[in-house]
């Protein structure tokens, strides 16, 4: 306690403001100890308003300890125990001093610590203390309103913190009462937080989720979808926005209305209508957003009825109101919001979802003619497979949601008057969108394939074409397909899906039969046969000497010949020479060889569709050309063998 008075009053001294930082230091540590083991120091601490000395002491300090001061208030708030303590601090006036005293934000440091400083009050609110923070009186919320403000700051963790203050305290409004308490309180609560909502629906703070949209809008006519930290910027402020309407269905309403206005509506114009608009995006960047919001936020039925209805709702007053975009320089605001915050106080609050059934109201008796679905239907004409992957995946969003799908212009992109040009990706979508679709194309499409597969075995096994590189390079995809997997799948788009696509018509043969697999399974509802990989990586394997084995190096490392089931496995075996574990495993076919030095390297094929690393084999230098001519006879001598097998599966 000698300790604490000395230190308390050294802090009061000018004289040793060169020994602030030691002093409120020793303090704060004091100040936590008196929380979880001497009582006495903490009353001490309480009874003389240390807090109040920091400060005072804030006022004057240089950056360096401007920050010491706020980093050492954000480690007493995170590690106090005491739930009477912990209230004390929180109900502390001074608090409110540090979270609006006029820091310098220029300094990239104090931000970070400011901000943090903000998040460690933020995750001690709740509804109990709730009141301390939110001034019922104005409608303020400062802590809330301080946070905002750097929303668009540049620093990516800032931003991610200031994005789980606002949810965090924003679903306050709507967690569950506690049945401990009182009616009293809970009715005391209740009328807090009613005003609490209708302070998170009204100006000046709406400019937050405004905030939020112009950041997709600037990202959006900039994306590069090679770009991951884009991507990750996309999709972190679309997390935000689901988590905001599930934990706060209020907002719902309001938040839909705003994104379909801002960035879906004045994207179809743009795709669709070819109108000059607030956002000018390219057909991928623009299909995969409306992809992305369609799984990423509870918003399907409202997106899909650009597609599927006749009749939608416009707000034609919005179309021609565009958000103020943001400078690129980010600046402290410093305007001051209380009258706008006291007009909130002075209105006679409503009903918030009565205010939202009368909006839905409002739209369904306002409704015109769509502009934009037959336009989307159009899209189908596409034969650019990076569109129809986008495309036909929003369909396949649709689908799940039990809206109906344009099944027949689907499955006449599969028309075999052509080569397929389209992806596996794209086929395996196709396929997808035709379950429970009892077309006569897709009975149609059956027979064609069925007569072209045996036009194409007729072909091999008569006049001894050489087998396609591009089905041998593929086979195993194949002989390990499983048909209840396939059908249980949901395909998710990624951003390495949308790059150009350069349709290779070595791969034809491959297309033809991979999709007469799948349009088997679906017609006749039927599995094929799936064939398990007999090998895994680490595993430890009985070595068959039915195999080809070529030592590499020593007696202990072999590659094996598997030409039976496919595969080239790399093995290290065992003391006894019996069992081996499996280091390297890829279908033979699939493999190219080539070497540098005393280095085999065994690469993906070109053709092959699922590509793997490069794996380096440590050999005698002497020896890496037989090496390499082993394989290659290996794998001519497989052609016949998937000759057989691809006559089975008819």
């Amino acid at each position: 306690m000698q300790q604490v008075k000395r230190l308390h009053k050294d802090l009061t001294k000018p004289e040793k403001s060169h020994k602030y930082r030691q002093i409120i230091e020793e303090l704060s540590e004091y100040f936590l100890f008196g929380d979880h083991q001497q009582e006495e120091l903490f009353d001490y601490f309480a009874e003389h308003n240390i807090l109040s000395l920091f400060y005072q002491k804030l006022k004057s300090a240089n950056h360096q300890l401007t920050i010491f001061i706020i980093e050492r208030m954000s480690m007493i708030i995170t590690n106090l125990q005491n739930p009477l303590n912990l209230n004390y601090v929180l109900s502390n006036p001074v608090l409110h001093d540090f979270i609006n005293f006029n820091y310098n934000f220029s300094i990239p440091e104090i931000v970070d610590y400011y901000v943090n400083f903000l998040k460690t009050i933020a995750i001690r609110i709740n509804r109990d203390n709730f009141y301390l923070y939110f001034n019922q009186r104005y409608c303020t919320f400062p802590l809330l309103w301080q946070a905002q403000k750097f929303i668009n700051y540049p620093d990516q963790l800032v931003k991610n913190t200031i994005q789980n203050i606002v949810l965090s305290l924003s679903k306050l409004s709507s967690e569950p009462k506690s049945e401990k308490q009182t009616e009293s309180v809970i009715f005391y609560q209740t009328k807090i937080m009613i005003q609490f909502k209708h302070y998170l629906t009204s100006s000046p703070f709406i400019q937050v989720y405004v905030k939020y949209i112009i950041q997709i809008q600037n990202l959006l006519e900039s994306l590069n979808l090679d770009s991951q930290d884009q991507q990750d910027k996309l999709e972190d402020i679309l997390m935000f926005f689901n988590d905001l309407i599930t934990e706060c269905p209020f907002l719902s309403t309001f938040l839909e209305k705003l994104i379909l206005d801002q960035l879906i509506q004045p994207i179809l114009d743009c795709l669709l209508l070819n109108k000059s608009n607030t956002i000018k995006v390219s057909y991928e960047v623009g299909l995969l957003t409306i992809y992305l919001f369609l799984t990423k936020l509870p918003l399907v039925n409202s997106i899909m009825s650009y597609f599927c209805k006749d009749q939608i709702y416009i707000d034609n007053a919005i179309q021609h109101q565009k958000l103020q975009k943001q400078s690129q320089m980010w600046v402290y605001d410093t305007k001051n919001m209380e009258a706008e915050f006291q007009s909130i106080f002075l209105k006679e609050f409503d009903d918030i979802e009565e205010r939202n059934n009368q909006f839905i109201d409002y739209k369904k008796n306002n409704e015109v003619e769509n502009p934009y679905k037959n336009h989307f239907l159009e899209l189908l004409r596409s034969k650019h497979n990076t569109l129809l992957l986008l495309y036909l995946s929003i369909w396949f969003v649709a689908k799940q949601n039990n809206y109906q799908i344009p099944s027949i212009q689907i499955i006449k992109l599969l028309q075999l008057k052509e080569e397929i040009v389209f992806s596996k990706q794209v086929l395996e979508l196709i396929i997808l969108l035709m379950m429970n679709e009892e077309l006569k194309e897709v009975e149609q499409l059956y027979e064609d394939l069925k007569n072209k597969l045996i036009s194409m075995i007729s072909n091999l096994k008569v006049t001894n074409k050489k087998l396609s590189e591009g089905l041998a390079a593929n086979w195993d995809i194949i002989e390990h397909f499983d048909w209840d997997k396939f059908k249980d799948s949901k395909p998710v788009i990624k951003f390495d899906d949308l790059k150009p696509y350069v349709d290779n018509s070595k791969l034809s043969e491959f297309k033809y039969v991979y999709l007469w697999v799948l349009v088997k399974c679906l017609i006749k509802n039927s599995q094929k046969q799936r064939v398990e990989n007999p090998y895994k990586i680490n595993q430890e394997i009985e070595l068959n000497l039915n195999c080809e084995f070529i030592q590499i190096m020593d007696s202990q490392h072999y590659l094996i010949l598997d030409i039976e089931s496919g595969y080239l496995i790399y093995t290290c075996t065992h003391s006894n020479q019996e069992l081996g574990t499996v280091k390297f495993v890829q279908p033979l076919k699939a493999i190219e060889c080539s070497f540098l030095n005393d280095t085999l390297i065994l690469e993906s094929s070109k053709l092959c569709i699922n590509s793997f690393k490069p794996y380096h084999i440590k050999c005698q230098k002497d020896v890496i050309p037989s090496v390499i001519d082993r394989i290659y006879q290996a794998q001519q001598s497989m052609s016949l063998l998937i000759i057989n097998k691809l006559e089975a599966l008819l």
